[in-house]
């Protein structure tokens, strides 16, 4: 049974087969998009009561909500949260609805909800390529993301 992984490692070798799996993108794409809100979320600190999850000890704990805090007894702790602020623009184009968050975007684009912009972007594939006989050749392809590039206003003539 130990010796499996030597046979399979052997089996490659002789057979000079191997796979491989790289992240592909595809050439820059445009679309045409109307910006449907554009989210701005503060930040904030709080600081609550709530049912300790799990105790760390004697004296701290940890909430449901993964919160780390000081428990004053009966299951009960105080935990401090804070919450970073938050950027994002969502946007409706042909194939439905997608958010982009980043505050780069976000300030470009708030107030102008309900224009068209055009946006560039490309798709990232899982490429899984086989090596046999010192030749390659891709055998799967699977679309896994879109890399968001740019976002321009329209300009009247487009």
């Amino acid at each position: 049974m130990r010796n499996i992984p030597v046979l399979v490692c052997g089996l490659v070798i002789l057979t000079g087969c191997c796979r491989e799996s790289i992240e592909e993108y595809s050439e820059t794409l445009h679309e045409d998009a109307v910006v449907v809100n554009a989210v701005y979320t503060p930040p904030h600190h709080d600081v609550k009561l709530g049912l300790t999850a799990a105790s760390m000890g004697k004296s701290f704990g940890m909430d449901y909500g993964g919160n780390l805090g000081f428990q004053v007894g009966n299951g009960l702790q105080v935990s401090s949260v804070s919450v970073p602020e938050k950027f994002a623009v969502v946007f409706k184009c042909s194939h439905g609805q997608f958010i982009v968050t980043r505050k780069d975007v976000y300030e470009k684009l708030k107030g102008h909800e309900g224009e068209t912009v055009d946006v560039s972007y490309r798709e990232v594939y899982r490429a899984t390529y086989e090596t046999k006989d010192n030749e390659r050749r891709l055998i799967d392809r699977v679309l896994t993301d879109y890399d968001f590039l740019t976002v321009d206003f329209k300009t009247s003539g487009e």
